[in-house]
């Protein structure tokens, strides 16, 4: 038999994983609660029992998605590649098969309407899950950055460049497999567009 514990954990993490979809799909500002609480067959009264309010329970998405992608990120740091590049590969594959849109428009495009405490919060997601896994692929002694290019700079250059890899309004080449798409912005992030 259940406990009400055990019961209302079910409850929580059917929530999150509710909200996971919508949010991710429709971003913060397009999604309502009355959505998420539909998806579920419950009500709004009862998704306010277990999360405040939308912005806490966008907050507790992010972080949830978040540690779940430096997860997988990680795991692929820790296996040995033949080809450093191939290993970025696979991590950039990490985070566009869980967002379906560009994760960095997601967090960063919500700030304009959240409260500080969840700006913070969202940013320091952001830092360790994302960049975080990503400075340490380049700070690896196999990728030679340019001198005045440190791991951090090149990870954030990296998460904010995805955005090609989200849709394919904007996609850079016919390719649709994404193993392929991915590869074809890795070259141009990491070679450029010119010779020198």
């Amino acid at each position: 038999m259940e406990t009400k514990s055990q019961t209302n954990t079910a409850t929580r993490d059917r929530i999150i994983a509710a909200a996971t979809d919508q949010f991710l799909a429709h971003g913060f500002e397009q999604t309502t609660t009355r959505d998420i609480a539909k998806a579920l067959n419950i009500t709004q009264p009862a998704l306010y029992h277990y999360f405040g309010d939308k912005e806490t329970l966008f907050v507790e998405v992010i972080k949830v998605v978040g540690q779940q992608v430096a997860d997988e990120m990680l795991a692929i740091l820790a296996q040995p590649y033949p080809q450093p590049v191939d290993q970025l590969v696979d991590m950039t594959k990490v985070i566009v098969n869980r967002h379906p849109r560009d994760v960095f428009t997601l967090i960063h495009g919500s700030f304009d309407v959240l409260s500080p405490d969840s700006k913070q919060t969202l940013g320091m997601v952001f830092g360790r899950c994302y960049v975080g896994p990503i400075a340490r692929f380049f700070d690896q002694e196999a990728m030679q950055l340019r001198q005045h290019v440190d791991a951090k700079m090149a990870s954030a250059f990296y998460m904010t460049s995805l955005a090609p890899l989200f849709s394919d309004f904007h996609a850079l080449t016919d390719a649709r497999d994404l193993t392929t798409r991915v590869q074809n912005l890795l070259d141009l992030i990491l070679y450029g567009v010119a010779h020198r």
